[in-house]
C-alpha cells in the first residue's frame, strides 16, 4: 500500500488514507492508526474502510455532502 495523506485525529490516533493493489483490483484503504505504546510508531487497527478505486468518484461525491449539513 502506498500512503497518500495522513491525519492526525488525537496524539495516539491518525487516519491513514492509502491506496494499493489487491487480487490484481486497485483499492483505496482509510484506516484507522494507533501509536504503539513507549514509540513514535503507527499501527494500523481493523477500524477502518477499503473500496475498489473505481468508487472514487462516488465516495468523493459522497464526502462533499457534509459540506452541505
Amino acid at each position: 500500500m502506498k500512503q497518500i495523506a495522513q491525519l492526525d485525529v488525537t496524539d495516539n490516533k491518525r487516519l491513514v488514507l492509502s491506496i494499493g493493489e489487491f487480487r490484481g483490483v486497485e483499492r483505496v484503504d482509510l484506516r484507522q492508526y494507533v501509536k504503539v505504546k513507549n514509540g513514535e510508531e503507527y499501527i494500523p487497527t481493523p477500524k477502518g474502510i477499503n473500496f475498489s478505486a473505481e468508487w472514487i468518484d462516488d465516495f468523493v461525491k459522497m464526502v462533499e455532502k457534509l459540506k452541505e449539513i
